[in-house]
């Protein structure tokens, strides 16, 4: 690919990010901080722990690229992906739960192989064109689009641990997309999990939703690496543009366990604490600033959490959040 076509595949992807990472409620970055209002976590009935990435012992030795490619082609022909993209614009509560339905069981077939691909230590996507390739990376976001909307009708159940696996399902995903060869495959990983970090935040917001706090501080530091891409043959500002993605992917998760760490702390406590150090817990740095993200109590149930731009960022680079609990 030539340097004009991958700028162009660069900013297209920018865009996808951006728009990939706004779900019900959530605001663009550049419009102010995020506002999440979250509900205490509830003990998880009949299940041990969730987590967001399969254990070790529960991965195989298998090759997830036939599975995706049988998934992608097992995708309905006819569907209305607006509408179903639309649905993670409204709240939770909202949804339309026969028509929701109604569409999930049309991907019964398909389901099952992302959730058998989630589980295989590798994925050996062929290098083609994008244009040439068997399975169009592009339809990977299909893939995790599907994901998210039936994680809020989870979600609307009251079901935290069906979410849960789902969501996993999507992280796996974006992992294996990370693991591509080139910052074509990165860059969509990237996307793929900026749409399920979204929508871990709207679990945080929805009542009784049990902890996802053990399951995010195991996750891998940073989840995503460009090292396993190759970003050479691009100019000087096509990296520093992808590696900014990559890094603001990675900022996302971290500030994401911040937020339940402190959702946690406060279904203890029925507040927030006054310091982070109350947490008694270890955090990750921000890995801009080099040190935690900055922490404001502005009330017993408001706080702000915030992180710097990152060097040769912009406002959307920015990690703030304004937390509510709910009462």
């Amino acid at each position: 690919m030539g340097m004009s076509g991958m700028n162009q595949v660069l900013a297209s992807l920018l865009s996808m990010v951006i728009c990939a990472s706004v779900g019900a409620g959530a605001q663009k970055p550049e419009d102010g901080p995020r506002k999440l209002t979250v509900h205490p976590a509830r003990p998880l009935a009949g299940a041990k722990e969730l987590l967001l990435l399969p254990k070790p012992e529960e991965m195989t030795d298998a090759d997830a690229f036939p599975l995706y490619e049988k998934a992608i082609k097992s995708l309905p022909k006819e569907l209305d992906w607006d509408k179903i993209k639309g649905w993670r614009q409204i709240p939770v509560s909202q949804l339309p739960q026969e028509e929701v339905g109604s569409v999930l069981r049309q991907f019964d077939a398909v389901v099952p192989l992302l959730e058998q691909a989630g589980t295989c230590k590798r994925c050996d996507w062929p290098v083609f064109a994008e244009d040439e390739s068997p399975v169009s990376l592009s339809a990977c976001r299909s893939l995790v689009f599907l994901l998210a909307v039936k994680a809020r009708s989870e979600l609307s159940r009251h079901d935290g641990a069906s979410c849960g696996r789902t969501l996993r399902t999507g992280l796996a995903l974006a992992r294996h997309l990370n693991e591509g060869p080139t910052v074509i495959h990165l860059l969509v990983g990237v996307a793929v999990g900026a749409i399920v970090c979204a929508e871990i935040e709207q679990y945080v917001q929805q009542p009784g939703a049990p902890s996802l706090e053990a399951a995010i501080r195991t996750l891998p530091k940073p989840l995503f690496d460009e090292k396993h891409s190759d970003l050479y043959g691009m100019d000087a500002e096509g990296r520093a543009r992808a590696q900014l993605l990559v890094e603001r992917a990675n900022r996302h998760v971290i500030a994401l366990q911040y937020i339940e760490t402190l959702r946690l702390y406060a279904t203890k406590t029925g507040k927030w604490p006054q310091t982070l150090d109350e947490l008694k817990t270890s955090l990750p740095n921000d890995p801009v600033a080099g040190k935690p993200f900055a922490y404001k109590r502005l009330s017993d149930t408001q706080v702000m959490l915030e992180g710097p731009m990152a060097p040769g960022g912009s406002a959307k680079d920015q990690i703030t959040y304004e937390l509510t609990l709910a009462k």
